[in-house]
């Protein structure tokens, strides 16, 4: 090994400083100019070793590419993006890292973006990128491009940011904000058709009485009656989607409430047909009304079906999830706390991407002309939001569908069972006050209620209604009121009727309530709802429950 004067001599002779030079007397000052030139050098290093640091600890992936294409270096975010490694990032071009131009959003050749660079010094765009070494590696990206110097040479400096969940985020956002929309115009649409409904249902009910089974008049009526009835159920799905159903939530096990379907279900799907049933140990409750979980069974259970071939399995699971902030990222529609899941799960062909983005839109459907309205998984995707749930829906094309449907853990009471009402509608004697804007609704409720033995008052105006009560002369037991109504609407017409009559029992009536009927709180407070359209022994039922109470 040398030592340092070794070194020293050795560097000497080199640049002609021998212990015979004249060039000596300037030794020292080349000395401390070489010692500059080292520290120079070090501190290049270290700095550049620095900004290396930097270059790799950006989240963006950064490429430094020229203008033919030709990737120059990167930084540790781009090959971890892109899916290669530092030895082999060179071998693709920027073809490579490009999904098919036209398919990008931009919808312009990456070519063109070069020349527009070129002409704009900056550019910001949005981009299918894709991953070279994967077959289906593409995802979207947000590119940022600049010109640059590197090297004495001219460059482009590309900053690359992955947008694939911003964009899924995104659309998940406007799906749900374009379901909102067709929900408020579901609802509007369902309000006028409902009452026409119930003027249809009602006359054919009271026509029908008089009709001998059998006769042609009454089977005629019957199959008036039967489409009424018909059109009234789509309507209470479009309600269903539309989150402005009618619901009587209470307290319940989902486990039983699906065990008590299953002969129903096994007969719809039909022998051909497997129906597995997995009930999750130790269920939690919820707070749901019966009615609309047997809604919700009968049609992803429908759908499943329909996605079968000729034999395949239906599984219906029932399980607990705990919303955190990360199972939130992937469901947004879903709220942070315990949920309790029901998944339908099929073994039949599956749906697309493209088809799984619109399955919960109304009067979407893949079915054949005359086999579906495409009401149904919208109905499913309303009754989730209104019970403060969600829905998910994961498939993949060949493998099969599941559908998860989550409804909040319930932390009151007990559960409750419900009583059959009588099948006979009953009547009574007591006086009615009748609130309906609607003429014809107005005279139909009118004969109902006097057909069955009550004294009705019908008043087609709120004010009206206040005005006979507060006159003191109109000793009613009960107000029927519709909710939307000018002037007055049902809740603030009962509001004064209720400052002067605190013993008057209410029962309010509309097709589509909206805001104006907080269901539960009202229901707390003992006050009744009957959605229209209803059929004569469902109104005569609910007045006789009401006043019986």
């Amino acid at each position: 090994m040398r030592d340092r004067r070794d070194w020293a001599q050795m560097r000497e002779s080199i640049i002609g400083l021998g212990t015979e030079s004249s060039r000596r007397t300037y030794y020292p000052e080349l000395q401390n100019r070489i010692s500059q030139l080292e520290e120079a050098r070090e501190d290049l290093r270290r700095s550049e070793a620095n900004l290396r640091t930097l270059f790799d600890s950006l989240h963006d992936a950064v490429l430094i590419h020229d203008w033919d294409g030709r990737v120059l270096e990167v930084n540790e975010a781009m090959l971890a993006m892109y899916g290669v490694t530092r030895d082999t990032f060179r071998n693709f071009s920027l073809a490579d890292y490009s999904a098919n131009p036209e398919a990008s959003q931009s919808g312009r050749a990456f070519v063109d973006q070069l020349a527009r660079l070129r002409a704009e010094g900056s550019l910001v765009f949005e981009w299918r990128a894709r991953q070279p070494l994967l077959p289906n590696g593409d995802f979207d990206v947000e590119v940022s491009l600049r010109r640059a110097t590197w090297y004495d040479q001219e460059v482009v400096v590309a900053v690359v940011r992955d947008v694939s969940e911003r964009k899924r985020l995104e659309g998940m956002l406007q799906q749900s904000q374009k379901l909102d929309a067709l929900g408020q115009l579901a609802g509007g649409v369902a309000h006028d058709t409902n009452n026409m409904l119930g003027v249809i249902i009602g006359y054919a009910d009271l026509l029908m009485e008089g009709l001998p089974e059998g006769t042609k008049a009454r089977r005629d009526l019957e199959q008036i009656r039967k489409a009424a009835l018909h059109s009234a159920d789509l309507n209470r799905q479009l309600l269903g989607f539309a989150r402005k159903q009618t619901i009587q939530p209470r307290p319940a096990d989902l486990n039983q409430v699906i065990e008590a379907t299953q002969k129903m279900l096994r007969r719809l799907i039909g022998e051909q047909h497997t129906l597995a049933w997995k009930p999750a140990t130790n269920l939690w409750p919820v707070c749901v009304d019966p009615s609309q979980m047997d809604q919700i069974l009968t049609n992803l259970v429908l759908n499943a079906r329909d996605a079968l071939g000729p034999s395949g399995t239906i599984t219906l699971e029932t399980g607990h999830v705990t919303v955190d902030e990360a199972f939130h990222q992937v469901h947004p529609d879903a709220d942070l706390g315990q949920f309790v899941v029901l998944r339908v799960t099929d073994t039949g062909h599956g749906m697309s991407p493209q088809i799984q983005a619109r399955i919960f839109e109304p009067f979407f459907t893949t079915k054949e002309v005359g086999r579906g309205t495409g009401l149904g998984l919208a109905m499913v995707y309303g009754i989730a939001r209104q019970n403060r749930g969600f829905v998910s829906v994961y498939s993949t094309p060949g493998l099969g569908t599941t559908f998860s449907f989550y409804l909040p853990r319930h932390q009151g009471g007990g559960l409750a069972t419900v009583a059959l009402p009588d099948p006979d509608p009953p009547g009574g004697h007591e006086t009615v006050l009748l609130v309906e804007d609607e003429q014809a609704l107005l005279e139909l409720g009118t004969r109902v209620l006097e057909g069955a033995g009550y004294q009705v008052v019908p008043v087609a105006n709120p004010l009206e209604a206040v005005a006979q009560i507060r006159s003191g002369g109109l000793p009613c037991a009960l107000l029927v009121t519709d909710l939307v109504m000018p002037d007055l609407n049902g809740i603030e017409l009962f509001q004064q009727i209720h400052a002067l009559r605190p013993d008057l029992r209410v029962l309010f009536v509309s097709g589509y309530p909206s805001g104006t009927l907080d269901l539960e709180s009202q229901s707390a407070q003992g006050r009744a709802f009957l959605q229209k359209p209803f059929t004569r022994a469902g109104l005569l039922h609910k007045v006789r429950e009401i006043l019986d109470a």
